[in-house]
């Protein structure tokens, strides 16, 4: 039977205002206010024209951080149909993260963790449960755990060291300008592969299947960030017809990504069915941990071993890419422009490692200054400016409102970092402000929560913190 085209966009946009009505209708029963909503939102679309068509090219967390000091810091806006609860106060992360972390443990459904994250089986991706609990308690007391890591650690240093040493040939052999930015990102990510899948990179040389993975990796990244239709309008149709092309293009680089576990991890599957038996004691890296825990047979959710093992390894690899190398970055970038802070840090080093080695991991626990810059640098440059979305399962109160279920929860971290309440001169780059203070990455001072907090805070802090401190 044909449709005319009138009649199909006719009966999307009614079931789209139907949607829109019911998704708006707040509950009149609860004797909470709701926060304050910002002007300028249209029926079913929202605010999305207030932030496509503003012509700011700053960070969004900055966007919203101005709406902050305008409207307070709680309030909310509509992105298509979703309402988006966005949170910047010390009062208000506390009640979300503490009073109400069980009930914002959820995440929002976003197409590309459909088609690019192993349909949610990623650990960021996937919604509070029982699959959740068990797959971060084995990368919490397995693959990330203290003593893991603590075996891992000469070929961090190995790795870090021999880095150094090929960046002052290149710089002594070689006048032409050097991008740290793009040494760091290599850097990185070599010790991202050997970590996880024993694979020694080296940009341009070597295995042709990590340079696939890198860019297919980038790819990712950008899909990741996307404006997707349906991820402020879901309804089938934005699934059935691909309009801006964006699901063809997370399809195409999905099975790249996979492809290259997939490959991964039948070589680890062919090495184990070769080891002779006691040969357990042979060096394993993060897949060989994950294949040692999971059975075969393993099936949880109605996903397949398999399907559990990459994404848990892609997880572990967007996890320290996206923290690691740009928080060095901008480090680095502050202590050029602030040369007393620079000064102080050497001559740390200098009185108690001296000038005769180079700095080990067992050295940073005395080495107090350094600490308090990396700590510093977290402060004003969070690896995530707003924390990974999270959604309430039922109606809850934050800072005195009423926050009705399914709303999206945006934390600011970048605004909270920088409330004058909190931190004096809070644009001022003072790692002195932390070498006295007992504050901790752990997410349980709400003033600060770099890594996040509550039960969905990063699970690999310990990592990311021991290659910072090192490089």
């Amino acid at each position: 039977m044909f449709f005319p085209i009138e009649a199909i966009v006719g009966a999307v946009t009614l079931i789209t205002f139907l949607l829109y009505f019911l998704c708006t209708k707040e509950s009149q029963k609860h004797s909470k206010p709701l926060p304050t909503k910002i002007p300028g939102g249209w029926p079913v679309i929202g605010h999305l024209f207030h932030f496509n068509n503003d012509g700011d090219d700053r960070p969004f967390a900055r966007k919203l951080g101005d709406l902050a000091d305008k409207y307070g810091p709680v309030f909310t806006f509509r992105l298509g149909l979703p309402l988006v609860l966005v949170v910047s106060s010390y009062e208000a992360i506390k009640d979300c993260f503490s009073t109400n972390d069980a009930i914002f443990s959820n995440r929002p459904a976003f197409l590309y963790g459909e088609y690019l994250g192993y349909n949610n089986t990623m650990l960021f991706l996937a919604n509070y449960g029982p699959y959740w609990r068990k797959n971060r308690k084995l990368v919490i007391q397995e693959v990330l755990s203290a003593s893991r890591l603590e075996k891992f650690k000469q070929v961090r240093f190995t790795r870090i060291q021999t880095s150094i040493k090929n960046l002052y040939t290149r710089i002594n052999g070689n006048s032409s300008t050097i991008n740290l930015s793009d040494w760091l990102e290599e850097l990185n990510f070599g010790l991202i592969v050997k970590m996880i899948a024993g694979k020694n990179y080296e940009s341009g040389k070597g295995d042709e299947q990590v340079e696939r993975f890198k860019n297919a990796f980038k790819d990712f990244m950008v899909l990741s960030m996307e404006f997707v239709l349906w991820d402020a309008f879901p309804i089938p149709l934005f699934k059935w017809v691909d309009f801006q092309g964006h699901i063809k293009a997370m399809k195409r680089t999905f099975k790249d990504i996979d492809s290259v576990f997939q490959n991964w991890l039948e070589e680890h599957i062919n090495k184990r069915e070769k080891m002779e038996v006691g040969a357990e004691g042979n060096e394993q890296d993060f897949i060989d941990v994950v294949l040692s825990k999971l059975s075969k047979e393993y099936l949880d959710e109605g996903y397949s071993r398999d399907t559990v093992i990459k994404a848990t390894v892609f997880s572990l690899v967007l996890d320290a890419a996206d923290t690691v190398a740009l928080h060095i970055n901008w480090g680095m970038a502050l202590l050029i422009n602030n040369q007393n802070a620079l000064k102080k840090a050497q001559e740390e080093i200098d009185t108690k490692v001296g000038k005769d080695r180079w700095v080990e991991e067992s050295d940073i626990k005395d080495l107090v200054y350094l600490q308090a810059i990396v700590k510093e640098v977290l402060r004003l440059y969070p690896p995530g400016p707003l924390l990974v979305p999270h959604e309430n399962v039922e109606d809850c109160v934050v800072s005195g409102y009423h926050i009705p279920k399914g709303t999206r929860l945006f934390a600011n971290v970048m605004k909270l970092q920088r409330d004058p309440k909190l931190w004096p001169n809070p644009d001022n780059f003072d790692p002195e402000r932390f070498v006295a203070a007992d504050i901790d990455f752990r997410g349980q001072h709400y003033e600060y929560i770099p890594f996040g907090s509550g039960r969905r805070s990063c699970p690999g802090v310990t990592y990311a913190l021991q290659v910072e401190h090192h490089i």
